[in-house]
């Protein structure tokens, strides 16, 4: 097995983050004994390798860490670089850049005086141009003609009418599109609660039905329930979202929180207000019966 401590290194990133063992069980749906387990690095303890390399996944992405690296560490992929070819490598590589500067300083001095060549024929050609643009200044090829323009300015009431036309068309147009696009897909109401069970409606959905789990300012996991099964469980880091698809014609459907004051829930761009009542934080069941818009 890897000499890497990955149970060290998932309990400091756990800590970092001020996260308990019963919240990142909330979160993982793992055993705090398991949890425990990992953190000492006693896989022997685990049911099988199978459940250590999942735990080690979910335990990783709940902290925000690589699963797959880690369980590469336990896997024992984490071979020692080999010194002496590293030392090899550098060598070479320093002697090739040895060469280029030394190629580099060769091709200056052999390109020398092409450069002074060019730069006094540029000096050469300033001085004509300067010459050129001085006779020119002092004889001037076009005459200022001694007449002068004059410019009619509109008056100020057909500019005052024009503006407010084009004001007025502006505003109808505004106020059209504003008109077209506010239309809700949904209303989503509480109806009750009791031991963490919330009971709410949804009505006039438009088809397909979509919720957005979107975790705030901490880890958050959900889980859709659709006749007594799920269908979809996710663990959401924070400032990070996830949106499922509910199957055409579900008019009931379960969602389960687990560290739900993290959570913002939305059912087709509207949100699902479960916890209007603060009633406090951990796991939450909402039982939302759908009516789909006719």
């Amino acid at each position: 097995m890897a000499s890497v401590n990955i149970g060290k290194k998932l309990r400091e990133a756990r800590l970092q983050m001020n996260m308990s063992l019963d919240e990142l069980q909330q979160i993982t749906k793992i055993q705090k004994r398991y949890l425990m387990a990992i953190e000492e690095n006693n896989f022997d303890s685990m049911p099988g390798t199978f459940y250590v390399r999942a735990f080690i996944r979910q335990y990783a992405s709940a902290v925000n860490l690589d699963g797959e690296e880690l369980i590469n560490y336990f896997d024992g992929k984490d071979l020692p670089e080999d010194v002496e070819l590293a030392a090899q490598y550098k060598d070479l590589e320093e002697s090739r850049i040895q060469i280029y500067e030394e190629e580099h300083e060769n091709r200056l001095f052999k390109s020398l005086p092409a450069i002074i060549l060019s730069l006094f024929g540029l000096a050469i050609v300033v001085v004509v141009f300067y010459a050129m643009w001085q006779d020119q200044k002092a004889n001037p090829i076009i005459d200022v003609p001694e007449s002068t323009v004059t410019i009619e300015r509109p008056s100020e009431s057909s500019t005052t009418s024009e503006s407010s036309s084009s004001s007025t068309s502006e505003s109808s147009t505004i106020e059209s599109s504003t008109v077209e696009s506010v239309e809700p897909t949904a209303t989503v109401a509480y109806v009750s609660e009791a031991n963490r069970l919330v009971n709410m409606t949804a009505t006039d959905v438009d088809a397909p039905a979509k919720f957005t789990f979107t975790a705030t300012t901490g880890n958050s996991w959900a889980g859709v329930i659709i006749n007594g099964a799920y269908v979809f469980q996710y663990t959401v880091p924070a400032g990070q979202t996830q949106e499922f698809e509910i199957p055409a014609g579900t008019t009931e459907v379960t969602i389960a929180l687990g560290a739900s004051e993290y959570m913002d829930m939305k059912l087709n761009g509207q949100p699902v207000l479960f916890n209007p009542q603060d009633t406090g934080i951990g796991e939450r069941n909402i039982v939302i019966t759908i009516a789909y818009k006719q």
